[in-house]
This record gives C-alpha cells, structure tokens and sequence, in this order.
C-alpha cells in the first residue's frame, strides 16, 4: 500500500507540470500551425523531426543511468550530476557540429535550412541535462512544475508577439529553442537548493557510467530513427503539405503521452530502490503501474477516436480536415506508448538496459519497412498504420521478456478488464449515436467503463484505500 501511495503522490506533481506545459505548448503550436498553414508547419516540424535525430549524442542513455544510480547511492549524487554534466557538454558539441554539417551539405530550400541550424541551438541545451536528476532522484516534481511553467509560458509569450509582429518561419523555431534554454538554466538556478554539485573529474565514474548507459545509447539511437522517420519519409516521398497534416495529428497524440511520462518518471527512482531493497516490492510497483496505465490508454484511444473530427476542426480548422484519419490512428499507437514506457523503466530500473535496445532495434527496423510500404500508396495514413503496428510489436517483445525473464505475474486481469471497459463504452456511442451528441455521449460512457472494472473485479482493496486517502487527502 505504502508503495502506491508514493507512486501516487509523486507523479502528482509531473502531472500537474505535464498537462500545464502541454496545454501551453498546445496553445502556442496551435497559433503557429494556423498563423503558418500547412505547408509551412510542415517545414517547422521538418526542422526539429530532423535535429532530434542527433538529439540521442548529449545523452547517449547517461540521463537514466544517473537518475537510477543516485537513486540507489544519495550521498553521491552531486559527484554523479558533475561528471555527467561534464559528459554531456562534450557530447552535445559533437551533436552541434555533427548537424551543421550534415545541414550544409544537404541540398535544402533557403528557409529551411535556416530553420534548421536555429534548431540545431537546442542540441546546446542537453549540456545542463544532468542536473535534472536531481528532481527525480530526490522525488521534489514541484520545481519541475516550476520550470516547465515558466518556460512554456516564455514559449507562448514570444510566439504571440511573432504572430502579431507577422514574423517569419526561423522566429518560430527561435522561440521553441530559447524556450528550452531558459527551462534548464533555471533547473541549474535552483539545483544549490537540493545538492552540491562536484566538477571533479573522475575517469573511472565516467567510464562505468558510460559503460552502463550503451545499451540505452544504442536504444536511444533506435529511438530517435523510429520516432522522427516517418516525418522525414513523408517529406521526401510525398511533400510538406502531407508532414503538415500528419504532423497536426502528431502533435495532439504527443500531448497525451506525458501521462505514462509523469507517472513512469516518478515510479523510476522509486522502482530502482526497489530492486536493490525489496524485489517484492518492485514487482508490486511494476503491477500496479502496469494495471493504471494500460486501462488509461485504452479510455483515452477510445474518447479520443469517437472525438477525432471535432478536435482537429476545433483545434486547427477546416484546413486540417486531412488530419481526423491520422489521429484515429495514432492515438492507439499512443495507448500502446503507455505500456512501451513502463517496459522501458522496468528493463532500466532492474540493470537490463540491453533488452530495451534490442526492443527499439525491432521497432525501427519494422516502422521503416512499413513506411516504405505503406506510405508510397496511403501516405500520412500509412505512416500513421505503421507506427502503430511497431508500437503493439514492442510492447509484445519486451512484456514477454519481462514475464519470462524478470516478473513472473500474470497481469490477465488487468488486461480483460479494461478490454472489456473499453468495448462496453464504444457500443454504447456506436448504438446512441444517432440520437444524441458525441459530447454528451462521451462524457456518459465515463462511469459505465468505471463500472465495468469495478463490477469484473479490477478494482482491489488496494484501489479501493488508494482512492479514498486520496479523495480524503483532496478534501482537506
């Protein structure tokens, strides 16, 4: 019980700072996107598709390796955040240098390429990434609740005045870029608070770290192919007006994955203590964290395919109309991203980095043979098939090799019931639709998928104090 409590408890402040950045960042996405029409938003998802396939270098999968490290050993947190700091400032230069050249020599449009060395400015920023395994080691999300709102907020600021000063294209990539570096200098202002940092070079530290981080490196590097590859295939096979509408979809989806994001970054910490202190607990955390994201996927990838043509039109407009099949896709790609997170946190946390490597080595390989396939002749809906298709192969990987190798648990019923959930509340707006709104329809399928956990038993006694600590908890 005590272990979800602080699951609980702690992705609520990542919470809180996810869905204030995400609607922050969705508000300022949405003015550029219809400030700059299709095409245009094309090329400025273009130019950061194509930086974040070197923004694997600063990091090459240390981030991980230091949050779970300083986890395990507190005391040497500010030795471990200095020479990883150290380490990422070297890497992320290569990065700048890597994509100044790989800019010059392709053969861009004036604009673009512009947008693009702007871009590249960011790779900078990864330097200081370090320091924010301070606030996940030490479990205080308030001061990224802080950051994340002050930057978002610079963000949305600047891209109001581009908009009013009828700014061009590289203004707006400026602003995202200078957002982010605002977002870590801040994270650096405020990390004297928490620990003291150590720049002493230590060559042996820096070699076990970077030892132990490669298999996260070379997922990292997967990761980044995967991700970002469709957008560049899309851009080469069929154009920017296609990156645009696809890319318009893509964003929406983005904004929900910050819930696994919240909740798997503050169980990280907690599950890698775990495996040291009490496998029986890591396993129980590994469960419950399983059993609360996979049901939440599956609510959102219903609602959100029921609702797909009133979101875009009232997000974007009837220019993005071309956006509402891509979105019913993507976001089942985005239910399945729910679980891919905790596979990825659970392979880490346990010292089996190697294995979520080997997962993303599937992945791009599968995304890149379907794009090639699909995308000639369905375009953005190919794409979008085939993310989700590499999604639901990854999390059947690396789920079966945790069940076979690590955690033998039978999660059957919190699979079932959600399925089950799930299924009762589509029918519902299937049968009713015609005679009554999606909205409204919507908004009543909540408690029938609530009450079809609870009646198929889904809901436990744990659930069941959880919720009420926390529902009295809010009261007071």
């Amino acid at each position: 019980m005590d272990t979800i409590k602080r699951l609980a408890r702690n992705s609520g402040y990542l919470f809180l700072s996810g869905t204030a950045a995400k609607i922050l960042s969705f508000i300022a996405l949405l003015y550029i996107a219809r400030y700059l029409g299709p095409e245009d938003f094309g090329k400025f998802s273009f130019a950061f598709a194509f930086i974040y396939f070197f923004s694997f270098i600063p990091d090459l999968g240390i981030h991980r390796i230091l949050v779970r490290e300083a986890s395990k050993e507190p005391q040497a947190a500010g030795k471990l955040i200095g020479n990883g700091t150290i380490m990422k400032v070297f890497f992320s230069l290569i990065a700048l240098a890597l994509s100044f050249f790989m800019i010059s020599v392709l053969d861009f449009l004036p604009e673009t390429k512009s947008a693009l060395y702007i871009a590249s400015f960011g790779l900078l920023a990864s330097g200081a990434g370090a320091y924010g395994i301070i606030y996940e080691a030490k479990l205080r999300m308030e001061y990224s609740l802080f950051f994340n709102l002050v930057s978002k907020i610079f963000f949305l600021s600047f891209v109001l005045l581009a908009v009013r000063g009828h700014l061009g294209l590289p203004v707006f990539v400026f602003s995202s870029v200078l957002a982010t570096f605002v977002h870590n200098f801040l994270m650096v202002a405020f990390s004297k608070r928490l620990v003291n940092v150590s720049f002493e070079i230590d060559p042996l530290l820096m070699k076990n770290l970077f030892r132990e981080a490669v298999p996260v490196a070379i997922a990292s590097v997967f990761s980044v192919i995967y991700f970002r590859i469709d957008t560049l295939m899309l851009s080469f096979l069929q154009g920017d007006l296609d990156v645009g509408f696809y890319s318009a979809a893509y964003r929406l989806t983005e904004a929900l994955v910050f819930l696994p994001a919240a909740f798997t970054t503050s169980a990280f910490p907690l599950m890698s203590k775990y495996f040291k202190d009490s496998f029986d607990s890591f396993g129980f955390a590994y469960a419950r964290t399983f059993k609360y994201l996979f049901a939440a996927g599956l609510l959102a990838a219903v609602l959100v395919t029921f609702n797909s043509d009133k979101i875009i039109l009232a997000v974007y407009g009837p220019e993005y109309q071309n956006s509402i099949i891509v979105l019913q896709i993507l976001v089942w790609a985005t239910a399945l991203m729910f679980v891919n997170s905790l596979v990825s946190s659970t392979c880490i946390s346990s010292g089996n980095q190697q294995i979520i490597s080997k997962t993303a080595v599937l992945a791009t390989f599968l995304n890149i043979a379907l794009n090639l396939a699909l995308i000639p002749t369905m375009s953005y809906t190919g794409a979008a098939l085939a993310t989700v298709f590499s999604e639901l192969a990854a999390m059947a990987f690396g789920m079966s090799w945790i069940y076979g190798n690590l955690l033998h648990k039978s999660l059957f019923r919190e699979t079932v019931s959600p399925l089950a959930a799930a299924g009762a509340m589509s029918l519902l707006i299937i049968f009713f639709r015609p005679y009554a709104g999606i909205l409204f329809l919507s908004a009543l399928s909540l408690p029938v998928f609530a009450a079809v956990l609870y009646i198929t038993g889904w809901m436990d006694a744990d659930d069941k104090n959880l919720f009420s600590k926390l529902i009295s908890r809010s009261r007071s």
